[in-house]
């Protein structure tokens, strides 16, 4: 069985309970206009490239068997239009200036490298969390994956933002300890803009995963001037608080780090966004924690004042 990975982090302790190693797969079904992980969207293999990084070895330009790779008298450049993403040229770069984004794995080529911290794991309560992009959308490497997790006595997780048909989702459950669902906004408008869809969908699957009574948490970008209201992140909240099989809620305040991704794709944000300031996000994170079980969030990533 192959999927198309583009990364795997290890020691990672932002994705579920303890030190894990998280898969990141390719492909979404969501637009995210702030996405922090843009090299995730499109399901086919990516070149980044940084030229800031580049210290003229020339490497790649012997490599590269389409000649995309261009180094005139004041820069290097990518001719995208060429590029076919073979990733012979990020596998010369020493410098970090041209970077794959996406390959093909076989699960016994995650599942070897995931292994490799299975102490870590037993020792910190952690495992294995799947995420994306939308890894659903490869449900057939991911089951066949989360599996073999499980046989060699690992905890798993899966984070999904839930745009997909249910019956997608409801075949993972059985090789899945935890789930994170990601929830952007309960407005359609709000959604319909920055998402790229209404969110009825995901709406309707978090519904369904919550009367299912498989543990489950819910992740929330807090990005001012989208989201960061009452109405949206308390709404969140009451509706998700209803479920006995919800185990916390997570407010993540936004973060830039996509952008410099964005731009080494060969492409640009529409729009800048910002995190909510620190004390406007304790206040949203009180009007949650009114109606979940367990909060988490850190003031500490929003913008001071």
């Amino acid at each position: 069985m192959i999927g198309t990975v583009f990364n795997l982090q290890r020691f990672s302790t932002a994705d579920g309970p303890g030190v894990r190693t998280t898969v990141f797969m390719k492909g979404c079904s969501n637009q995210c206009a702030w996405c922090h992980n843009p090299e995730s969207i499109r399901r086919e293999a990516e070149i980044r490239f940084y030229p800031d990084r580049c210290i003229g070895c020339g490497r790649c330009l012997q490599v590269c068997p389409v000649g995309a790779h261009v180094s005139g008298a004041e820069a290097h450049n990518l001719d995208r239009a060429t590029c076919t993403a073979c990733g012979l040229c990020a596998s010369e770069c020493f410098a970090g200036a041209v970077e794959a984004a996406g390959t093909s794995m076989s699960v016994e080529d995650v599942l070897r490298e995931i292994v490799k911290d299975a102490p870590y794991y037993r020792h910190s309560g952690g495992g294995v969390t799947i995420s994306g992009g939308e890894p659903v959308l490869q449900a057939e490497f991911v089951g066949e994956l989360l599996r073999a997790c499980q046989y060699h006595g690992l905890h798993t997780a899966l984070d999904t933002a839930g745009h997909y048909a249910w019956s997608l989702l409801d075949g993972l459950l059985d090789v899945v300890d935890l789930v994170l669902y990601d929830v952007k906004a309960l407005d359609p408008d709000t959604h319909l803009r920055y998402v790229g869809n209404d969110g009825r969908l995901i709406r309707e699957n978090l519904h369904r995963l919550g009367g299912s009574g498989h543990p489950f948490a819910v992740r929330t970008p807090v990005i001012a001037g989208v989201n960061d209201t009452e109405a949206e992140i308390g709404g969140i909240a009451r509706i998700i608080g209803q479920y006995s099989s919800l185990t916390y809620y997570e407010l993540l305040p936004y973060h830039a780090l996509g952008n410099a991704k964005l731009q080494s794709l060969g492409r640009h944000a529409a729009e800048r966004f910002a995190a909510p300031e620190r004390h406007h996000l304790e206040n949203l994170a009180a009007t949650a924690e009114s109606f979940v079980p367990d909060l988490r969030y850190s003031s500490s990533l929003a913008r001071q004042t």
